[in-house]
């Protein structure tokens, strides 16, 4: 299961890339494309439900992960004087 678990979240995270750059006009299209930020919150919704269901499968707390992921980040900046 976690095999389809991780291949799904690549997928997401693929698709979620690419509706960025077509937002940020970094392939040549013409014209707008009309649906592209409806179509980049799907992925990232998307994205969200695999961390979730990732997390549920691995018992790894979320919320406490972001705490101390942001604490990390917030010790690492002060570290380097920002």
């Amino acid at each position: 299961m976690n095999t389809v678990l991780c291949e799904c979240a690549t997928l997401h995270k693929h698709q979620l890339a690419k509706q960025v750059m077509i937002k940020e006009k970094y392939y040549a299209l013409t014209g707008e494309v009309e649906d592209v930020d409806e179509r980049m919150g799907n992925e990232m919704a998307d994205v969200i439900a695999q961390v979730i269901r990732l997390a549920d499968y691995y018992n790894i707390d979320l919320e406490k992960a972001f705490i101390d992921a942001r604490k990390d980040e917030e010790n690492y900046l002060t570290s380097r004087g920002v």
